[in-house]
């Protein structure tokens, strides 16, 4: 527990009556007298709780101060959903504050502004107490005038109706969170509770009460949390004060908390039911004249803590943060008093699911707003701001018929499958053929798994598993087909290989994964010659390792290739696009005494003759072409890299290089040119500057058997991308010299949370496309857990590579997940840090008004979009859009 007063927490010396935390944690209010006026202030609730926050110039710990009332303040009390602020004084009003930027707002030292949006004028006498509804339908009002009047919080300043029935000053106000009874206390030695079907009385509670005298500023009761008892004020029991607890229903008072020496002034119960020791409780704060202050435990018979002198003066208020961890205490004194617990000292609050099982268990209903649950049909549009934006809405998404379809490809736009689907073919024969030196082979088929494969839940049978069981059933039936056709197979990575690719392309990489295709040694030399690099290989002492002498060969020369080298077709010449030219190489044009000889042609398009314009020879076949309008890129079997300008004259940008190993994949993106080699490695140049960008980087730890780079390309930013053939992608990250998971077919909490990776970063995203797979998968608490850690991890990772439209789409994508199945806190979060300080300046980092080049406000825009359409969220749809367009015409005026 810690305990500390800040003395910036004041009213220049004056007393302070009321105390109340925002439901959000980020501020609180105080209430009392002012220097000649009643006075109610805004505090930054951090600068509280956070020392190096407290020290910080730059943040503000006042936030904003209300002279308004003309008399002392009694009370103040935030709104559960933190929109409103009411505050009640000795001027016999009720005022309801609300944040805005609107210029010429009430209110000094504004940081934050908060302006008097109605004044509720009913009662004859000094306002005392103060209370809203669970679902703020409501507010309590109670005087020195011996009532209470209901405020209809749906239109201010309308009144519900007027309790009659105390015969003295009525001094404290509390609902019961379920909604049905409201209790009141007086100086009238009674408690009343009061039913909200009819505010007819439901009970007059006098026991405990007969021997009190009106000593007291004020009676401020409270209901459990769980709804089952009423913790009074001011009680007494054998001639000494108690806080007497009345049981629900019953209205039985055969227990109390006692131990305080004068009247206790306050009690509040903690909005959360705790779990300590395996038990379910509650807790209470007790404050009381004596200027002491008890915390309580249900679970306990004696308190759990006395804090005795804690002021010199009354302690007349308390109010507790929603995590249920902070108490705040004020006094007639004018100082105020922070006390934190931790989880092991109160215990460890239930969750929301956990207390509608809870409620449900009591009351038969739900009472608790569940995240993601369809609480909407009891719902009521509450204003028309938010029934136009939702028309508006459904305006705009209805798409053209001819879109709609079963199974589009819009659908899912980023599907997990690392390539595109093949049209059907024949799974029970495989086609032999010939290549150009005659060689026989036999082409796999490719068998691709089926959707609901793809898209299996958590804890559902692998796909492996299936394809297991079938390769095992007995002798395969696959037959041979013969062809005896020469296929050449040219294959050759450029600048304009994309993620999407055809079927031809596919063929050509299954093809060249064939044993009979592959340059150099065997199939069984090369796994041979792994495993003898391989650390895990040769500490398991397989028995092959052993009969072939693999120790003599980790020193025989280089490691055997990670990646199957490429090779360009030798029947014929193999032309590539060059802007107004093409490309051609021949290689093996011509046989020397001194060796063979490949050729580089440039032909312009327009040339019927298709004479060349320029001509070089390289010594080595040619594996790999990347070329543009400015550049020509070869890499040859050799292991050499040559590059040219193409100008007037085309020269050489860069010398003669040596690669580490052989190229398999070149990508040519502007002036950046990227190499990936069989050895599991990159590199990147700048050739207009002949500079490296990138020293060759080691992959070869992204790979496993059998895996090979399907794709290697270039982002805006220089940072390289390379695709996996197993569905994984990986983008590297030159600011935190790593590689980043880009997208990974098979990880389970992706499969888990029902969502689908992207196939590559992209200027444009369609907004929600991937939304429906989202909320269709099962919602159990783990998914749930298990696609916000998904969509959080796909925004870290767009936000640290700097992908704007990237990270607008997997924010947003996060959001809407947690409109669904999210807290308000953690919606407030997000909204508040994309309002900026003029709703929320309790956060200690300076804000910044774009994120990656893009403006907060517009994704904030987006955002309410979304919201708008849970009307269990109207509220703080309310709250923000009208912020977000107050905010907005200040900044047209000027201001």
């Amino acid at each position: 527990m810690k305990l500390y007063k800040p003395s910036w927490v004041n009213h220049d010396e004056k007393p302070i009556f009321s105390v109340d935390i925002h439901p959000t944690g980020k501020r609180f209010a105080t209430g009392g007298q002012g220097e000649d006026s009643g006075r109610v202030v805004v505090w930054n609730f951090n600068s509280v709780l956070f020392e190096e926050v407290e020290w910080d110039s730059n943040v503000p710990k006042m936030l904003c101060q209300m002279d308004n009332h003309l008399a002392c303040v009694n009370c103040v009390r935030w709104s559960n959903g933190g929109r409103y602020l009411a505050s009640g004084g000795d001027d016999s009003l009720v005022m309801v504050w609300g944040l805005s930027v609107a210029a010429g707002a009430t209110g000094k030292h504004k940081a934050e502004t908060w302006r008097c949006l109605t004044t509720l004028r009913g009662h004859a006498g000094d306002v005392l107490d103060l209370a809203w509804s669970p679902l703020d339908k409501w507010l309590a009002s109670c005087s020195v005038d011996n009532t209470i009047i209901i405020w209809n919080a749906e239109k201010f300043p309308e009144m519900v109706c007027v309790l009659n029935g105390h015969t003295g000053l009525v001094k404290g106000v509390a609902w019961d969170p379920v909604g049905k009874y409201l209790a009141s206390q007086s100086d009238d030695k009674s408690l009343r509770v009061w039913k909200t079907a009819d505010w007819a009385s439901q009970a007059v509670i006098t026991e405990s009460f007969e021997e009190c005298g009106g000593t007291t500023h004020v009676l401020r009761l409270s209901w459990s949390p769980d709804g089952q008892y009423v913790l009074s004020a001011h009680a007494m029991n054998g001639g000494g004060p108690t806080a007497q607890v009345v049981e629900r229903d019953s209205w039985r008072c055969d227990k109390d908390f006692v131990g305080h020496k004068k009247a206790v002034t306050c009690a509040r119960f903690n909005s959360n039911i705790f779990v300590k020791d395996g038990k379910k409780c509650c807790c209470a704060a007790v404050g009381s004249r004596d200027r002491s202050l008890s915390i309580w435990l249900t679970s306990l018979k004696r308190p759990l803590v006395v804090v005795h002198e804690l002021f010199s003066d009354s302690v007349l208020d308390l109010s507790w943060s929603s995590d249920g961890l902070k108490l705040l205490a004020c006094s007639t004194d004018g100082t105020v008093a922070c006390i934190q617990f931790t989880k092991t000292e109160i215990g460890t609050p239930l969750t929301l699911e956990e207390k509608n099982a809870f409620y449900e268990k009591i009351y038969g209903k739900c009472f608790v707003n569940e995240p993601g649950g369809d609480l909407t049909s009891n719902l009521l549009v509450e204003c028309p701001e938010i029934l136009l934006a939702r028309e508006k809405q459904e305006a705009k998404k209805e798409p053209p018929k001819e879109e709609i379809t079963p199974k589009s490809d819009k659908s899912q736009p980023f599907a997990p499958a690392p390539l595109p689907p093949l049209p059907p073919r024949p799974v029970d024969r495989q086609i032999e053929t010939r290549t150009s030196d005659g060689k026989r082979r036999i082409t796999p088929v490719y068998i691709p798994l089926t959707s609901v494969d793809a898209n299996e839940s958590l804890g559902s049978q692998p796909a492996t598993e299936s394809c297991f069981s079938t390769s095992s059933q007995g002798k395969s039936r696959i037959k041979v087909e013969r062809r005896d056709d020469i296929i050449i197979h040219p294959n050759v990575s450029n600048h304009a290989t994309t993620s999407v690719r055809n079927d031809t392309g596919l063929e050509q990489r299954l093809r060249k994964r064939t044993a009979a295709s592959l340059p150099g040694p065997r199939v069984d030399e090369l796994h041979a010659k792994r495993s003898c690099a391989s650390p895990t290989a040769g500490a398991s002492g397989s028995p092959t390792a052993g009969a072939s002498g693999s120790p003599t060969l980790k020193n025989a020369g280089p490691v055997a290739p990670a990646l199957p080298a490429p090779a360009l077709g030798t029947a014929g010449p193999v032309v590539r696009a060059a802007g107004v030219l093409r490309l051609q190489v021949v290689n093996k044009a011509c046989n020397t005494h001194y060796g063979t000889l490949s050729r580089l042609e440039l032909i312009p398009n327009n040339s019927a003759s298709n004479d060349p314009i320029w001509e070089t020879y390289l010594g080595s076949p040619v594996t790999c072409i990347a070329c543009d309008a400015r550049w020509a890129c070869v890499a040859c079997a050799d292991g050499a890299l040559h590059v040219w300008r193409l100008a007037r004259a085309p020269a050489r940008a860069l010398p003669h290089l040596a690669l580490p190993s052989q190229a398999a994949k070149m990508t040519l993106s502007g002036d950046t040119l990227a190499v990936v080699t069989t050895s599991a490695e990159l590199a990147i140049w700048d050739l207009s500057t002949a500079t490296c960008l990138v020293r060759p980087l080691c992959f070869r730890n992204l790979l496993s058997h059998g895996v090979t780079v399907s794709n290697c390309s270039l982002l805006e930013d220089g940072n390289p991308m390379i695709s996996l053939s197993n569905g994984k992608s990986y983008i590297y990250c030159k600011k935190l010299c790593a590689w980043v998971v880009w997208a990974d077919a098979g990880d389970p909490v992706r499969r888990a949370g029902g969502g689908a990776g992207p196939r590559a970063p992209s200027r444009t995203r369609a907004p929600h496309a991937h939304v429906p797979a989202l909320r269709t998968h099962p919602r159990s608490k783990a998914l749930s857990g298990a696609a916000r850690s998904w969509l959080e991890a796909q925004v870290a990772a767009c936000l640290h590579l700097r992908l704007p439209a990237d990270y607008r789409h997997w924010f947003v994508a996060l959001f809407d997940h947690l409109v669904h199945h999210g807290t308000e806190e953690q919606l407030r979060n997000i909204l508040d840090d994309l309002l900026g300080p003029s709703h929320c300046t309790s956060t200690p980092k300076k804000w910044q008004n774009t994120i990656l080049g893009l403006k907060k406000h517009d994704i904030l825009e987006e955002l309410l979009s979304l919201l708008v359409r849970q009307l269990q969220w109207q509220r703080l749809y309310a709250e923000y859009a009208d912020q977000l367009g107050q905010l907005a015409g200040a900044v047209l005026n000027g201001h």
